[in-house]
């Protein structure tokens, strides 16, 4: 890896107070005299988390969403370390750099070669380990597998096993004569948020007994100060989660199946110095100090807006970890904003182009996509017995929009009431919100032979997916081309899907696009954005004739809020080119999409190459599922807060 040159240690404190006033203030104001002695090891401890492939130059909508500063990602990172490596050369120092997973999923630049480059660049930042994340399985287990050989360090995973790769276990770091421990742990929970084929052949194995195996492990091998590079995540409002956890379990024997959080293992297992934790974008500026074991827990936000920085004192003699400072006046996140950290120039230059190579506009070839017919007829859904009526039309698109609401809500019964009320309506395309848990989501469509569907790749949130008619509609290509905007879309990009309608032997390009935009709080503001940069890249494609969009999904606005108080306004101000089709009801109360606070929030924008369809006897209505299901009561204990609202275009020419 080409370095900074090597500075005097004068020259370095310059450059610090000059970038990061507030780490040589607190060297001298906050600073422990104690561990200033040859008898303990100082060691920077260096960690991200959920880069989600976030590493090129980028926008802090968070920080301030009128005038967001700029973050310098990947290279202002790369700046950082390399300056705490030069200051560690002069003051007799270690540093340790750890990532807590989910690495490449989550933006074009991550995703477009399966996390190589983020392996690359992780290999220039010379990381000491990660661990293999949730979002690691986004393309199957030997993929991960060719990631780990790629990669300059080690991708950990104490509790995985499979036949084709096991990721290692632990790593022994020696400084100064001095061992230290770090274990991978992932959650074993992995495959209920992702697709079966994405973790085909994986053994998850319970993260209490891994963790426990691994401390023993360690131990015997001579190691007394453990660091625990965990996935299972530090929860939103971490003291409220861990007060409810302690009134509610006394022992891992409690637990069943319920997923545990890095709160809880650092409570329940004892000889974890530190766990630098991934799996939630929560970042914390004051380690979590577990009152009964006293295991420190660290998080940053995720996306490389921030690095984390905590340094820990070690005993020489013992091995064991004798305390900890934080950095920063503030904490142990540093914000990675360019006004604050130069970005290496080199570094800063090469993501660039990096990004600008994965970000082509794609050229969609609808002259070959082929209808195939369904696997065999369609097993008859009776458990629920519902009336519902078959609204497929000869000649129409039948379009359904619905936000399913964490699903699967009510797990198996979920998965069944919506896969008879799927098959019963026999639309052609359903677009779905809110998808909780994609394997079973997976088994509901695997009960609908004649659909198939594709499913977001780069949510930090919840799901979509396009659920089609295999023998209506062919298959053309997907998109998630709002990935790198994760911000403004909530941690759920949406997802196009390009197909080409074929019935009595005419062919019509169709273009899908699910949405699930921001609600409540700044959400407004973030709608906003997000609806002007869909309206941009939508007329970018008009002008190369991409007139045959349907946008659909839950806006989260109503469309007869006036001014301001709507974010519309891009598309409203484009009659020529953009029309809601859901305008038609968005009026009438007995239509809500959203009845519980009565609004109409899910709404079908179609674009100027359907005009002629639409006002040609198509339809649009907000379904009545919960009088199919006898109550809504019943309908949103069961599926949804949400109706499903269908469009019917008569294609007919």
């Amino acid at each position: 890896m080409k370095r900074l040159p090597i500075l005097g240690f004068f020259f370095v404190a310059i450059i610090l107070v000059l970038l990061k006033p507030d780490f040589v203030d607190a060297q001298t104001s906050t600073y422990n005299k104690k561990f200033d002695s040859p008898e303990y090891l100082k060691i920077h401890l260096l960690f991200t988390n959920d880069l989600h492939g976030g590493i090129a130059p980028s926008k802090a909508w968070f920080m301030n969403p009128e005038f967001p500063p700029d973050l310098g990602g990947g290279a202002s990172m790369f700046t950082y370390v390399n300056e705490i490596r030069d200051l560690a050369a002069t003051e007799g120092s270690e540093v340790l750099l750890l990532d807590g997973g989910n690495i490449f999923q989550g933006t074009p630049l991550g995703m477009a070669d399966s996390g190589r480059a983020m392996i690359d660049w992780m290999n220039e930042m010379e990381y000491d380990a990660s661990v293999v994340g949730l979002q690691e399985f986004m393309f199957g287990i030997e993929n991960i597998a060719a990631l780990d050989e790629r990669a300059q360090f080690p991708l950990l995973g104490a509790n995985l096993k499979s036949a084709a790769y096991s990721p290692q276990s632990h790593l022994i770091k020696s400084y100064q004569g001095v061992k230290l421990g770090v274990f991978g742990l992932s959650t074993s929970n992995t495959p209920k948020k992702l697709l079966p084929e994405q973790t085909a052949g994986v053994e998850f194995s319970k993260e209490i007994p891994s963790a426990k195996e691994q401390i023993k492990a360690l131990k015997d091998q001579g190691v007394n100060c453990i660091i625990g590079l965990s996935h299972l995540g530090v929860p939103y409002q971490r003291e409220n989660e861990f007060a409810e956890f302690v009134d509610t379990y006394e022992d891992e024997s409690d637990f069943g199946d319920r997923v545990i959080t890095n709160l809880e293992l650092g409570h329940l297992v004892d000889g974890i110095d530190l766990i630098v934790s991934g799996g939630t974008n929560a970042g914390y500026n004051t380690p979590w100090e577990d009152p009964q074991t006293h295991t420190l827990i660290v998080q940053g936000y995720g996306g490389a807006s921030n690095i984390g920085h905590i340094v820990l004192y070690v005993h020489r003699q013992t091995g064991t970890l004798a305390g900890y400072k934080k950095p920063f006046s503030r904490g142990v996140l540093f914000t990675l904003s360019t006004d604050d950290i130069r970005p290496d120039q080199a570094m800063a230059k090469h993501l660039v182009e990096l990004e600008k190579s994965r970000s082509f506009v794609k050229t969609r070839d609808f002259s070959k996509a082929q209808t195939s017919p369904a696997a065999g007829e369609s097993t008859k859904l009776e458990r629920w017995q519902f009336e519902v009526p078959n609204f497929n039309q000869d000649n129409f698109l039948d379009v359904v929009t619905w936000n399913m609401e964490w699903f699967p809500k009510s797990k198996d019964s979920t998965i069944t009431a919506v896969a008879e009320i799927m098959q019963k309506m026999n639309a052609d395309v359903y677009a779905v919100q809110e998808i909780g848990s994609l394997e079973q989501f997976a088994a509901m469509v695997n009960l609908l032979p004649a659909y198939d569907f594709v499913v977001t790749r780069q949510s930090s949130f919840f799901d979509q997916a396009v659920i089609y008619k295999k023998s209506v509609l062919a298959y053309v290509g997907r998109e998630e081309p709002f990935a790198h905007s994760d911000y403004n879309f909530a941690g759920r990009p949406p997802l196009r899907v390009d197909f080409v309608w074929t019935v009595n032997g005419r062919r019509e390009p169709v273009s899908i696009i699910d949405l699930h935009l921001k609600c409540c709080g700044n959400g407004l503001e973030r709608r906003k954005k997000s609806v002007a940069e869909l309206h941009e890249y939508l007329t970018l494609g008009m002008e190369i004739g991409e007139e045959n969009i349907i946008v659909l999904g839950d806006w989260n606005d109503q469309l007869d809020d006036v001014g301001v108080t709507q974010s519309f306004t891009a598309f409203l101000d484009d009659p020529e080119n953009f029309r809601f089709t859901t305008d038609l009801i968005a009026g009438d109360i007995e239509q809500a999409s959203y009845p519980s606070w009565p609004s109409f929030l899910d709404h079908i924008l179609i674009g100027k190459g359907f005009f002629d369809e639409f006002e040609n006897g198509s339809t649009i209505q907000t379904l009545p599922v919960a009088e199919w299901l006898g109550s809504w009561e019943e309908y949103e204990l069961i599926i949804s807060d949400h109706r499903p609202v269908l469009m019917q275009l008569n294609m007919a020419k």
